[in-house]
């Protein structure tokens, strides 16, 4: 029972950290923003990029910005301008203001205006040329710290909580009554006397417990495990009479234990670094994320007027700037799509297809992408492996890893690809495959190997290379519900491996079918275009081409006002184009829903800069496209939407 109780405090405080430092995470990438950056910041800006930050993730209930004189600056879920309240928890905010690094406070109330269970808040520190300029506070729900008490297997007799850095009960598994109380006083002894062990408690009722816990030298939390006394007990006659008469088998049985547990120690160990690794990199991808959106958006913008000053522009002088204009957008419209790779945020076009054959048929662009002087070698498991994935996004993969082993080998080698059917990695028990690509190349040295798959880490000298190549194919793996792996030692090559799972699918039929003709569609001056983006500068960029083309368009800045918009005019619009991520409560793909669901004959177009909802939305039948776009694509997809409009009534009509 004492060793399945420690077990217990081990997995449960490990899941707890883990989701206590991820919302650190979060919070420092917030801090990082260059709206704080100036002598005099851009507090209004910031605020409106809390409230959407706040708004991709549901358990946030508060983000507050805070000076160091204790004077609050910026609160989300208050209009700007409004006198804010004095700040909550003052140990914690000078705690940061004083060591200069990261904390987790201590547990509050929900509030005056609150209800339900307390919440946690998180600090990090606004550094500037090594300055503490504000103090950034996140307050998050407890919700999620309770459900991390809920290992498999758990006795139902027994009772796990969780207790702050000031002693209060967070979390309480059987007991929900007590959280926010104070902790009784051989809890809050053991935490004074050592950070873990074994210690006889007390419940509120006066039950004899025996507990095991553990600290986190980390956060100051704990993890609690109580065991009825009169439970505890019970096997100890029974058990007394075993060893008895096993003293032999005892000593068998504890050396098979040591050695198991130090197995364990060890699984522990590696189990914990790989923890680590999955955080950085999940911060990592919502930072890059966040980062691809805005330069999408400022590309989309660059790229719409370029198209609208070539639809003007008569004079052939001109073309060589606008032409490089272009080029250059178009280049970083490259480098953000490896970006929307790494963080999973742009839609995917999957489908099924058999592994060997595309690899086959890669072959050739491969060879051609490494030099006459790599020889390329493969080694595939015979047999048909269906899977599903984005072909597109599966060849670009191939080619970055190809592009890596060609750098490592100026003087020519052997690249090997090879295939084997292999569980994944991830303990679920998946049946997958596990495809490899081996160079004989100059390898990575140790310390930059654990680094690899984060966007803009490179090896390489600076000007020949991004550093998006690897972490693009980590992107794809993940995107693709498997995961990305890479071993490497310095003068011995390197080997990449895509952990793959296998489709239970049926691979689509090859036979050819019809090619349908785009639909030109007529009358364009009197079709009316509802546009809907919170970005003033896209929305009024897409607004006049589509108005060039000849549409009547309708602009609103978000989804409430484009509800609105449609409601006056009782859906008289021939199509709706929307953007994905907006503000206020609702974002594109809820009202698109919405709109489905009032006016399911209008057509919808969704179009985004990044979203975790992306993907979503192609499952749900939409049509997306991904910022920055060719504005005349767009034109051409609306028309091939009221074409299919137009001949699905002549059917009807028929």
């Amino acid at each position: 029972m004492r060793a399945e109780a420690v077990h217990q405090v081990e997995q449960m405080l490990s899941s707890v950290d883990r989701e206590l430092f991820t919302q650190i995470e979060l919070l420092k990438v917030l801090a990082q923003s260059p709206l704080l950056d100036s002598d005099q910041p851009n507090l209004v800006a910031f605020h409106d990029l809390a409230e959407r930050f706040q708004s991709q993730l549901p358990l946030w209930h508060r983000i507050i910005l805070a000076d160091t004189n204790s004077r609050m600056l910026v609160r989300t879920g208050y209009p700007f301008g409004t006198p804010l309240p004095p700040l909550v928890d003052e140990k914690s905010y000078r705690r940061v203001l004083d060591t200069g690094e990261p904390t987790i406070g201590d547990l509050a109330g929900p509030g005056a205006a609150g209800g339900g269970l307390p919440r946690a808040s998180f600090r990090a520190p606004v550094l500037r040329d090594g300055k503490i300029r504000f103090v950034l506070t996140g307050v998050v729900s407890i919700e999620r710290l309770t459900a991390l008490l809920t290992p498999a297997g758990l006795d139902p007799a027994w009772r796990p909580y969780l207790v702050d850095g000031s002693d209060k009960i967070a979390a309480s598994l059987r007991r929900p009554d007590t959280v926010g109380r104070q902790a009784m006083l051989p809890t809050i002894q053991a935490r004074e006397g050592g950070s873990a062990g074994v210690y006889d408690g007390i419940s509120p009722e006066g039950e004899p417990l025996v507990t095991a816990f553990r600290r986190s030298d980390r956060t100051g939390w704990s993890v609690h495990v109580a065991i009825p006394r009169a439970l505890y007990n019970q096997p100890l006659a029974y058990a007394a009479c075993i060893l008895a008469c096993a003293g032999a088998v005892a000593v068998l049985l504890t050396a098979a234990f040591i050695l198991l547990l130090r197995r364990e120690l060890q699984s522990q160990r590696r189990e914990t670094l790989a923890q680590e690794r999955a955080v950085r990199m999940e911060a990592l991808g919502r930072m890059t994320g966040g980062v691809a959106h805005d330069f999408n958006n400022l590309l989309m913008v660059i790229l719409g007027n370029l198209e609208m000053l070539g639809r003007r522009n008569h004079e052939p002088r001109l073309e060589r700037y606008v032409s490089a204009i272009r080029k250059a957008a178009e280049r970083g419209t490259h480098l953000t799509r490896e970006l929307l790779a790494f963080s999973r945020g742009q839609g995917t076009q999957t489908e099924v297809l058999d592994l060997n054959e595309r690899l086959v048929g890669t072959l050739t662009m491969i060879r051609q992408s490494v030099s006459g002087h790599i020889h390329v070698q493969t080694d595939l498991v015979p047999g048909r492996h269906t899977v599903k994935l984005d072909p597109l996004q599966f060849d670009l993969a191939l080619l970055n890893i190809a592009a890596n082993a060609r750098d490592a080998m100026p003087e020519g080698g052997d690249l090997r690809i090879k295939t084997r059917r292999a569980p994944l990695p991830d303990r679920s028990g998946r049946e997958g495959i596990a495809l490899s690509i081996s160079d004989t190349g100059s390898g990575i040295p140790a310390e930059a190997l654990p680094h690899v798959f984060e966007p803009f880490f490179t090896t390489k000298d600076v000007g020949k290379g991004t550093g998006l190549g690897l972490s693009q194919v980590y992107g794809f793996a993940k995107t693709s519900n498997g995961t990305a792996d890479i071993e490497s030692r310095a003068g011995r090559g390197t080997t990449v491996t895509l952990y793959l799972p296998l489709s239970h699918e049926e691979l689509p039929e090859t036979a050819n079918r019809p090619v349908h003709k785009e639909t030109t569609v007529g009358g364009a001056a009197s079709t009316r275009v509802v546009l809907v983006d919170d970005n003033d500068e896209v929305r009024s960029v897409t607004a006049a081409f589509l108005e060039d083309a000849g549409f009547k368009v309708d602009q609103a800045n978000s989804a409430h006002a484009g509800l609105d918009l449609l409601e006056r005019s009782g859906g008289a619009a021939e199509i709706l184009v929307s953007d994905l991520i907006m503000p206020g409560g609702m974002d594109g793909l809820a009202f698109a829903n919405e709109v489905r669901r009032r006016w399911p004959e209008l057509p919808v177009i969704l179009v985004s800069g990044y979203s975790t909802s992306a993907a979503r939305a192609t499952e749900l039948g939409y049509t997306l496209y991904m910022k920055p776009f060719d504005m005349a694509d767009l034109v051409r997809g609306i028309r091939a939407h009221l074409g299919r409009g137009e001949q699905q009534t002549a059917a009807v009509l028929a």
